[in-house]
């Protein structure tokens, strides 16, 4: 009971940052799932929610979505799902740890750095293919994916809408690669995705009507602190188990 819980608690607060940022969800969730769980166990909860989400954020955000953008994206994950998705059956729990803050503490410094991107096709391939990367390695495909749009100045609403879409694709992508190729898919692993989904629902909700609220500066600033404590939280468990 105390495990269901926690995971339950854990998926609201990251149900929130999601709604807030639309990018929160596996960059809280994953870090506090795998103080709790495995984090291969992690990732994989955090990659069925996601895709169990999805339905609901098309039907709200479908009007909004940058088709264009979002295609290209796409396209350019699914080598990096497959290669991530890989790698994140291969590494022992606490080494996935220190990958997962390292790659975190990454894609804060892209943030901070308020990179200024060109258009066309070249910088949304590349941003798609290390999102997958990092969607297939620890459900955490945020950094590129949100660098990229922040880079060309789209309207939040517009990004946030298009990240909300590509992070249920990459989930699923991940997902269905790992059931193919691995058995670490568990049942368990389903019912505890059951049982959070009302809290991941609840937090979206809660954490969109706060993000209606927020001017541009507020909402750049929630997507960084999300970032800092994920990856300190994460890095802090896997140095403990190495040493």
């Amino acid at each position: 009971m105390d495990h269901v819980f926690l995971l339950s608690a854990a998926t609201f607060a990251a149900g929130f940052l999601r709604g807030v940022t639309g990018f929160g969800f596996a960059l809280a969730a994953v870090p506090i799932y795998s103080l709790i769980v495995s984090p291969i166990f992690a990732v994989i909860l955090a990659q069925i929610l996601q895709v169990a989400a999805a339905p609901v954020d098309l039907v709200q955000n479908h009007k909004i979505i940058d088709r264009r953008a979002l295609g290209l994206l796409i396209l350019g994950s699914l080598p990096g799902v497959v290669v991530g998705a890989l790698v994140a059956t291969q590494l022992s729990p606490d080494l996935l740890r220190l990958v997962i803050a390292a790659l975190v503490m990454l894609g804060l410094v892209a943030l901070m750095a308020k990179i200024k991107l060109p258009g066309g096709r070249g910088p949304a391939l590349v941003a798609g293919s290390c999102a997958g990367l990092l969607a297939g390695l620890a459900a955490m495909p945020g950094p590129p994916a949100v660098a990229y749009f922040l880079g060309r100045g789209t309207d939040k609403r517009v990004s946030r809408a298009s990240l909300l879409v590509f992070f249920a694709f990459t989930a699923l992508a991940a997902l269905s690669f790992v059931a193919l190729t691995s058995d670490v898919l568990e049942w368990s692993m389903g019912l505890s995705a059951a049982l959070a989904y009302p809290a991941l629902l609840l937090g979206t909700w809660a954490g969109t009507k706060l993000f209606e609220r927020l001017g541009d500066g507020s909402y750049r600033t929630a997507a960084l602190g999300v970032l800092l404590v994920s990856a300190l939280l994460t890095g802090a468990k896997g140095l403990q188990g190495l040493l």
